[in-house]
């Protein structure tokens, strides 16, 4: 974004010896007795509507600041939350798994280096754990 600068320029303005009224930026180079009136011209920006520009300037620049962090702190966010979901949708389904894995006429377990054989009524209690833990996870 380009600003111009107020800047005041000079014009002369004089009368020759015919009586015709002559302006020019630069004042003439005689040695007559004339009179030569200097004339001041301000550019149409003032520098207040520059500083009211830079000033806009600012205030827009730092409002696409916060939109781009909050933009970027939003999609962390949401990249978070998509690898929280996939998470858990794996422990779900591995939670589904051990669940079929329990629903086999003989369940064991291991214990260290052994097997341990379920009974009817602890694999009962697995398969209540299990199905809380489903409920839980893949909702």
């Amino acid at each position: 974004m380009l600003l111009t600068l107020a800047a005041p320029a000079e014009i002369y303005k004089w009368v020759d010896d015919e009586g015709k009224v002559h302006y020019g930026e630069k004042s003439p180079n005689t040695t007559a007795n004339r009179a030569v009136e200097t004339i001041k011209i301000k550019d149409a920006v003032s520098t207040s509507n520059n500083e009211r520009a830079n000033e806009a300037f600012k205030k827009k620049s730092k409002s696409l600041d916060e939109n781009r962090k909050k933009r970027k702190k939003e999609k962390l966010a949401k990249k978070k939350k998509a690898g929280k979901q996939a998470k858990q949708k794996k422990a779900c389904e591995e939670a589904k798994e051990i669940l079929a894995g329990l629903q086999m006429p003989r369940v064991a377990l291991t214990d260290g280096d052994e097997y341990v054989w379920l009974d009817e009524e602890e694999k009962q209690v697995k398969i209540n754990e299990v199905k809380a833990l489903i409920k839980t996870l893949c909702n």
